[in-house]
């Protein structure tokens, strides 16, 4: 299990060392094109494309990396409150079971809509499979970190007892 962790942990600075190149990228691609636009008084009809698709991959990847890091939302109000730790690991569980049901999900279906896509981008010729794409490969990093928490709740269930 260290090794998966050690895995993980490298996927995500890779997945935060992308955020930072896209980030940078996106914003170039935005200045570049609005110096065009104001300026040279001639819009680069691809940058607004581009600079959307990079926007979508960032928002994805930002997903993975603040749920390897429990930054995203929770109802830890109710679960808080609750004076067992036990319970408290439990309900825990159940709320990493129900995101593990979702990911399946999101995996799956991701795979098939980004699979079946034939269309392309109307501007990059981008095939919009390609965009798509970063919904299973993200879905399937979380699987791995929901896998991790997973077993960190049950770790901590059976200290619990």
């Amino acid at each position: 299990m260290k090794n998966t962790q050690g895995i993980m942990d490298y996927v995500a600075k890779i997945y935060t060392w992308v955020i930072i190149f896209f980030t940078a990228a996106m914003f170039v691609i935005v200045g570049v094109n609005v110096f065009s636009r104001y300026v040279l008084n001639s819009s680069l009809g691809w940058a607004d494309e581009l600079a959307r698709f990079v926007f979508i991959w960032i928002s994805f990847l930002g997903a993975v990396i603040a749920y390897r890091n429990h930054d995203h939302v929770g109802l830890d109000l109710l679960v808080k409150r609750i004076p067992s730790p036990k319970i408290q690991a439990v309900l825990r569980l159940l709320g990493e079971i129900g995101i593990l049901l979702v990911l399946l999900c999101l995996l799956y279906y991701g795979w098939v809509v980004s699979m079946s896509a034939t269309n392309v981008s109307p501007a990059l010729y981008i095939p919009m499979r390609f965009v798509y794409l970063i919904v299973p490969v993200c879905a399937a990093m979380m699987l791995g970190i929901n896998f991790l928490h997973i077993k960190q709740h049950i770790t901590l269930f059976r200290q619990t007892t």
